[in-house]
């Protein structure tokens, strides 16, 4: 059952417009205030952009109130007990008083005056506070804090990121925004080196439970690496430790087969701060599909149904690890460790059918396909911090990764008589496929204030990327009875890319407007050299990758931005470049082309910021360009066989926007999101007929209703709209899940029940149009079931659990 569209806009209007009465607290007691004025530390004039919070320790759900023209402010209405202040204002050093106690003898605190320093500039973030997820909008990224939503307890971190507007993951757990899967997704801050296949696979076996938040950035500066067509996802493991020892365990099972288990220890004291976490994940993923063809190659028309069963069984273990030392006032260094390991039982089993023109059968026949498959990932960081002084640092990085996958898989064919009686001698066939990447690199960079307003940011990168990949493949010689070597589908090659690149940025604060220019400079070298026939593809290039922004803060409710940045997708994607014939059947091939070149994106985007009351909206109109696109051809021979494989085209343009209204506060809460645009492309140097104009949108909301103190619920449901691509249609998709939790023992425990697809909606299907054939291809995740989980925390401060307090208020 598929979910329409109009669900999703009655779903969000109600999560935008609802405002539940029953939030409503007894203002009898709330008699306290605190009050003060908010000056300049050096000229002593009052700051009138500052914004004051106040928070009931134990609790965070705050209050806030803008400083009057004098600099002055005053919070009324609070309860006895003791309360965390902090005064914030762009462009200065914010300040915190940690007790400030109201009682009943003296219900009114008077801080005097409260000096602010002026800093060097950054690019200053608006905080839209309360339950969560939070949301921290600055101009040049959007933050989710995303630690414990109820829709991901249990899950993996695609499940987070599944949570997040304008991020899509697709049945095969490609991840994607604003349509565009030529995204880069970052793990505390460094891009990972894993390709689309793999870093999905990694990021399902990565616990929901130790994703602190996540950061998209749309539009990044020339300081980040210019991977990534769409932009970057930075997500953020939890690494920090509360003073002392702290930690949490989560246990969850479901009707599917899911079953996981993680924890997390973290120690701080003095200049030592320890944190690490594992997580144990097994599953049971299956999944049908399904394949119509025409085959208009050839007169009469013929016809092809193709219907599959797969089941994956994955059994995963992940360790993440983080060592922070300080050497000195000035000096730290930080030690970041992440190791998983994966193995999977994969089974597959495909029936054809073909068809005359007349559609009667005509022949039946059946295919097999078993493996073990096993994945090992380690990635270690050291770096190192140096700070001058205030705002100017040195920093620098040393990585490494490596990466292991494959293993041996065995396919039995039968062809079968109409009736599905099997006959003459199976066809049978091993093949093993492995693949080691790995990647070395060091990053080090500078920061100076040159002063109060302006500062210089410049750095350096080198990285070596290698991959070795073998694949083996053995038929079944009946004759001989035993197995021989296929040559057809036998490859071994390496892939071998050096990069040193090197950036200079200025950013200013001039008023109130914000100014960030800079350039980025790349010089890479590739080889790909196939050792099975020894062909070899030499790639040297130099990029130039200019980047800009400009903010203006009206006030600390109000933002407008402009930014500019160019990036690049290099083709090292094994799946893009090795020639070899990859069988998914013997009727569908996929072969890389190693002549793809670099696609070039250059992108425009405006953002329009308000905050209001418990309401955040943020309106992104952006344009990009895109020169040397890649995408995915297919063609089909006299014998009925299909390729994909991937080229060039000259252009494709997208201009659209993307819209997201989040809701803080009280006890409902949430976001909801929209993205529509327009694309053009221009394919006309690959094949007439394959240049399209199509027009996708796609919807999400996400919302939280706490019915009491300790009991809430959520939901998530998004929705994609049919789009039009080259050669053919893909066909909408929707998501909903369902949560409620539970919460114990102060807080310190929870349990999660989430309900997981209840329309069984995840499916994915598209069309192929072509002169020569017409196909259509279903694939649905049979997901839909329950899961259970029960998290324990100990040794975290009360200010870090979930906000399920009474507004500390009295409103």
């Amino acid at each position: 059952m598929t979910v329409p569209a109009r669900s999703l806009v009655l779903a969000t209007l109600i999560v935008l417009m609802a405002s539940p009465s029953a939030a409503q607290k007894n203002p009898g007691s709330a008699t306290g205030e605190i009050r003060g004025q908010v000056v300049n530390a050096d000229g002593k004039a009052a700051v009138t952009a500052a914004i004051v919070t106040v928070t009931l320790l134990g609790a965070t759900s705050p209050a806030r109130t803008p400083a009057g023209p004098d600099g002055g402010f005053r919070v009324r209405g609070l309860r006895p007990g003791r309360y965390r202040v902090r005064v914030v204002a762009i462009g200065y050093t914010a300040k915190e008083f940690a007790s400030v106690e109201i009682g009943a003898a003296s219900p009114r605190v008077d801080l005097g005056t409260v000096a602010l320093t002026a800093v060097p500039v950054e690019l200053q973030s608006i905080e839209v506070a309360g339950k969560r997820p939070d949301l921290l909008l600055a101009p040049d990224r959007n933050t989710y804090v995303v630690r414990d939503l109820p829709t991901t307890r249990g899950g993996s971190a695609l499940d987070v990121l599944r949570n997040v507007p304008a991020v899509d993951v697709d049945i095969d757990n490609i991840v994607s925004l604003r349509g565009n899967s030529g995204v880069i997704v970052q793990i505390n801050g460094r891009q990972s080196p894993l390709k689309p296949a793999q870093l999905g696979n990694f990021l399902a076996q990565l616990p929901a439970a130790i994703v602190d938040k996540v950061e998209v950035v749309p539009n990044p500066s020339a300081r980040e690496d210019p991977e990534g067509l769409a932009g970057i996802i930075n997500i953020i493991l939890k690494q920090e430790a509360d003073a002392g020892t702290s930690g949490g365990l989560t246990v969850a099972g479901g009707t599917t087969g899911q079953g996981n288990i993680g924890g997390n220890l973290g120690y701080h004291r003095g200049p030592l701060t320890l944190y690490g976490s594992y997580g144990f994940l097994r599953d049971r993923r299956p999944r049908n599909e399904s394949l119509y063809r025409e085959n208009r190659y050839l007169a009469p028309i013929t016809y092809l149904e193709e219907t599959g069963t797969r089941l994956q069984l994955p059994l995963a273990h992940t360790l993440t690890g983080s060592a922070g030392y300080d050497l000195g006032p000035h000096d730290e260094l930080a030690l970041d460790g992440i190791y998983s390991t994966r193995s999977q039982q994969d089974s597959y089993g495909l029936v054809y059918r073909d068809l005359d023109a007349s559609r009667a059968l005509t022949a039946l026949s059946d295919r097999t396909t078993t493996g073990h498959g096993t994945e090992s990932n380690l990635d270690g960081t050291l770096g190192y911090r140096h700070t001058f002084a205030k705002g100017h640092k040195l920093s620098s990085e040393l990585r490494h990764t490596q990466e292991l996958e494959g293993g041996p898989g065995s396919v039995v064919a039968r062809t079968v008589t109409l009736d599905g009686t099997p006959t003459g001698i199976p066809a049978r066939e091993n093949q093993t496929s492995w693949e080691h990447p790995n990647e070395s690199s060091l990053k080090v960079d500078y920061v100076r204030p040159l002063s109060d307003a302006v500062r210089l940011e410049t750095g350096y990168k080198g990285s070596l990327q290698r991959f070795h990949t073998t694949l083996e493949t053995e038929v079944f010689d009946p004759g001989k009875a035993a197995y021989r070597p296929d040559s057809s589908r036998i490859s071994d090659f390496t892939y071998r890319q050096l990069v040193n690149a090197g950036y200079a940025m200025l950013v200013a604060r001039l008023g109130k407007f914000q100014v960030q220019g800079g350039v980025r400079a790349e010089r890479a070298t590739t080889r790909f050299h196939l050792r099975t026939s020894g062909g070899t593809y030499d790639n040297p290039y130099t990029s130039v990758f200019p980047s800009g922004l400009v903010a203006y803060h009206f006030d600390d409710s109000h933002q407008v931005k402009l930014s500019y940045s160019s990036r690049i997708r290099r083709p090292d994607d094994l799946d893009l470049v090795d020639p070899t014939a990859h069988y998914a059947d013997p009727l569908n091939l996929s072969r890389g082309n190693p002549y793809l070149k670099p696609e070039y994106i250059g992108a425009l985007e405006l953002g329009l910021q308000r905050t209001v009351n418990h309401l955040t909206m943020q309106l992104t109109p952006f344009f990009r360009h895109t020169r040397d696109a890649v995408r995915t051809i297919r063609s089909i021979d006299a014998a009925g066989v299909t390729t994909r494989t991937f080229a060039n085209v000259a252009t494709s343009d997208a201009y659209g926007a993307d819209l997201t209204v989040a809701r803080n506060g009280g006890r409902l809460s949430g976001f909801a999101g929209a993205s529509a645009f327009r694309q053009v492309s221009d394919a006309s140097n690959v094949g007439a007929g394959l240049s399209v104009r199509t027009f996708g949108w796609s919807a999400r909301t996400n919302a939280s209703f706490r019915v009491s103190k300790s009991f809430d619920l959520q939901t998530l449901l998004s929705y994609q709209a049919a789009m039009t691509v080259e050669q053919g249609r893909n066909a909408s998709r929707t998501r909903l899940s369902l949560a409620a939790r539970q919460k114990l023992m102060n807080d310190q425990l929870a349990l999660t029940l989430r309900v997981i697809d209840p329309f069984n909606s995840s499916r994915e299907s598209s069309t192929t149009i072509d002169p020569q054939f017409y196909q259509v291809s279903d694939r649905r995740r049979l997901i839909r079931g329950l899961l259970l989980s029960a998290n324990w925390t100990f040794g975290k401060p009360l200010k870090d659990h979930e906000e399920n307090e009474p507004d500390p208020v009295g409103r």
